[in-house]
């Protein structure tokens, strides 16, 4: 059958499928997995001829009468091209100077611009209608479409520094964002054919978050998670896992990746002090179901731990149902500054809830002990000439000169990235030291601010003396926020934290105690820093200064407070019907 058949003269929809199939397999050519730099090169330069090949004869045919040709060759192009950028990042060609394959990688990000200009073009036309259901020929365009959506975000992912196009971007948030909300709005003829939409789209909308966290641009999950009513919450998934089987690693990664994205949001914005609570109110939202699976509960890692066996739950973490210690610490370190960047109250920092404790003991105990392992590692290969000196000096210089990792945009990049030094004093310090935020209160505030004050101290101060974070103001100098965005990303939400806890000190004291007049003076004699009210209330509306110089709350407040109410109702109410579901 003539494959540029139009659908609505085409009498064998089925097998107008079948010769499109046949047609694109005739072009397809396999890739080795590892294949040497001659094979890359050659694969990488034949590229252009096979898209141009099998794109271009329909360049001219409408959409809308041709649907599944459309969506089928550009998600065998898709797939072609993704499988290159993938080879290019973990074979790491592009690590080595070479002038043939600067050459080559010059065209491939030549070509894969163009492929997503018309990919955004595509997406630009494409109408709900590559949703439907009901028939073999309407279920095989919705397969297709959604697994394009799903090889365009992974070749962003595997290869940003070539693949990733801003426009081609905001298209698939827009597209994405527009089938969400059709799917929700949609009166289906009945209600399998509405949880089969809901099933389809979710590894869409999971990919996209990803991806939009990967690339260091969770903005783009604005318009899916953000709004008085949102078209995704975090009761998408509960229809699905209660009439379907449930994939449990795709609903930890809904609620992963929408967490990690929108406590970055509570933070992006690098041109202003204040912290965007909601957003962490809304990543609260998603990170305590998760961690409310039975799966990712501490005693299954803790336990681990103490046997000093992480071998233990190996063939868990193949089958899906247990993740990683380095992932599990990841989603506590998401959850703990969720956490803190919620706060309204110094009560809920120094009385904290028990997840809270529970979270931050765990991730400074692993994390803590991971990092020490890396230590002991590096001493005791072959690589150590002399003692572990020269091995602390070599980490540190493999990880400042390594090529950026695939999460450098990441605000948990530090986590995986950073530099012995990084890790130690900028992370486990930092949770260690919350961790001991129970009693006594004072010196353990005044600790965590002077050991992590930002603000640097004028030289011949009196404060000099007293301060006890000389190598935290060196260290900082050295972060490589170039190759490692989401390193600054850490250090900005870390310090605006530590104004936070300043102005809820300061709020405290005043509805306690009755204290309301210098409190700059209050600030130096409480903390050691050179922190001004005015600095440290930027980052939250709690407290104001009247023209004599005294204190009086903002009239801000209670609709903060009236919003962590009801995030907290959301947050509680949403926890327990996945709890409901999930057993």
């Amino acid at each position: 059958m003539d494959i540029y058949t139009p659908e609505y003269e085409c009498d064998d929809l089925d097998q107008l499928l079948r010769s499109i199939q046949e047609h694109l397999d005739r072009s397809d050519v396999s890739i080795p997995s590892s294949p040497s730099k001659t094979e890359f090169m050659t694969y990488a330069s034949a590229l252009p001829d096979l898209i141009y090949g099998v794109v271009s004869p329909i360049a001219r045919k409408p959409i809308n009468c041709h649907r599944y040709l459309w969506v089928k060759t550009l998600e065998f192009v898709v797939v072609r091209a993704g499988a290159l950028v993938k080879l290019y990042r973990d074979v790491l060609f592009h690590s080595r100077p070479d002038n043939d394959i600067n050459h080559v990688v010059h065209e491939l990000k030549a070509i894969l611009n163009n492929l997503s200009s018309f990919i955004k073009s595509f997406l630009g036309q494409a109408e709900s209608e590559f949703l439907e259901i009901g028939s073999s020929y309407g279920d095989a365009i919705r397969q297709s479409f959604v697994a394009l959506l799903r090889e365009t975000l992974e070749m962003i992912v595997n290869g940003k520094d070539i693949a990733y196009d801003e426009e081609c971007m905001a298209s698939l948030a827009s597209t994405i964002a527009n089938l969400a909300s059709f799917i929700d709005q949609k009166k289906y003829k009945d209600f399998e054919q509405k949880l089969i939409s809901q099933r389809d789209i979710l590894p869409v909308i999971v990919d996209f978050c990803r991806a939009s966290y990967t690339i260091g641009a969770p903005e783009k999950v604005e318009p899916l998670f953000v709004g008085v009513r949102p078209i995704v919450s975090e009761r998408f998934p509960f229809n699905l896992t209660t009439h379907l089987d449930t994939d449990l690693p795709l609903i930890m990664d809904f609620y992963r990746y929408a967490g990690f994205c929108l406590v970055t949001l509570a933070v992006l914005d690098p041109s202003a002090s204040h912290i965007k609570s909601e957003y962490a109110d809304l990543a609260n939202n998603f990170l305590v179901p998760l961690l409310t699976l039975p799966n990712l509960s501490l005693s299954n890692y803790t336990a681990n731990e103490l046997a000093g066996n992480p071998g233990v739950i190996a063939s868990s973490l193949r089958s899906g149902q247990y993740i990683q210690d380095k992932e599990r610490e990841e989603i506590s370190f998401f959850y703990v500054l969720s956490y803190l960047l919620r706060l309204r109250r110094l009560s809920t920092l120094v009385e904290p809830v028990p997840r809270f404790k529970a979270e931050v003991r765990y991730f400074a105990s692993s994390f803590g002990r991971r990092i020490s392992s890396d230590l002991d590692i590096l001493a005791s290969s072959h690589q150590s000439y002399s003692n572990s000196t020269i091995s602390m000096l070599s980490l540190e210089q493999r990880a400042s000169t390594a090529a950026p990792a695939a999460n450098a945009n990441t605000m948990s990049s530090i986590l995986y990235e950073g530099t012995y030094k990084e890790k130690l004093h900028l992370v486990k310090i930092f949770f260690e030291t919350l961790s001991s935020l129970g009693t006594p209160h004072l010196p353990a505030l005044c600790k965590l601010i002077q050991l992590f004050n930002f603000k640097s101290v004028p030289e011949g101060s009196l404060l000099t003396s007293s301060m006890r974070n000389q190598d935290f103001h060196h260290l900082l100098t050295n972060v490589d926020i170039v190759a490692y965005p989401g390193k600054k990303l850490y250090v900005e939400a870390i310090e605006k934290i530590i104004r936070l806890v300043q102005i809820l000190t300061l709020k405290h004291l005043h509805t306690t105690l009755g204290l309301d007049t210098q409190p700059n003076e209050l600030l130096t004699h409480l903390f050691k820093t050179t922190y001004t009210f005015e600095q440290i209330s930027e980052v939250q509306d709690h407290l104001k200064i009247d023209e004599s110089g005294k204190l009086y709350r903002s009239n801000n407040l209670q609709k903060m407070e009236e919003s962590e109410i009801a995030s907290q109702f959301d947050m509680i109410s949403a926890t327990r019907d996945l709890e409901q579901v999930m057993r």
